[in-house]
């Protein structure tokens, strides 16, 4: 879902050294925040000139807001994958933190830059319509639906789930989890498949 390479052998004739510019920026937005970095810091990062960058991004946050709609989008599609399967609400969830938590992993940078509070993330996700929340509260809707699950606020749900993902990748990244995250997988489903009225959490 969120590594990089996975996301760009998607996009048909992508430019080599575009990709090398933002998975090293991604890296550093990650780690220091987007107004801690610097052309210079991720140009140095990618190997490449401060004029290469400007060959292919107008500024800075054109780099961080390519690198984010990426990322958000695969997030979506993500969710709407699991929701377009057949099968009770409680696989699919399982599925999808196990997917998630593999994600981070496997490429750790994007589901810390998803996690980030920066005005100009606000205003990608503005403008993009769909929204990885969307997507989750669609497959919760869904689980209402086929009562699988009992009826409740479900964006209330979706944003504590989504909240849940995010602070998962932040504590690891701060050692206050142990990696790889998946192993933790079956206990944050439990906890998950509670919060939406299944069950009572891990015991």
């Amino acid at each position: 879902m969120f590594t990089y390479d996975m996301i760009m052998k998607k996009k048909p004739h992508f430019d080599s050294k575009k990709k090398e510019i933002l998975q090293a920026a991604m890296k550093l937005f990650a780690e220091k925040g987007v107004d801690g970095v610097s052309v210079k810091e991720i140009g140095a990062a990618a190997g490449v000139t401060d004029a290469a960058i400007y060959k292919h991004f107008t500024n800075k946050d054109a780099v961080a807001a390519e690198a984010f709609e990426e990322y958000c989008g695969s997030y979506t599609r993500l969710v709407d994958d699991y929701a377009s399967q057949t099968g009770l609400f409680a696989e699919k969830l399982s599925a999808l933190v196990t997917r998630v938590l593999e994600s981070y992993d496997e490429d750790k940078y994007g589901l810390l830059l998803l996690s980030q509070h920066h005005e100009l993330f606000t205003e990608v996700l503005k403008s993009r319509g769909r929204q990885p929340l969307d997507a989750l509260c669609d497959l919760l809707d869904q689980a209402v639906l086929q009562r699988d699950i009992p009826p409740q606020n479900i964006r209330l749900t979706a944003v504590l789930i989504i909240g849940a993902f995010n602070q998962l990748a932040v504590s690891t990244m701060q050692g206050e989890l142990e990696e790889p995250l998946s192993a933790l997988a079956p206990e944050v489903t439990a906890h998950l498949l509670a919060l939406t009225g299944l069950g009572k959490g891990p015991a």
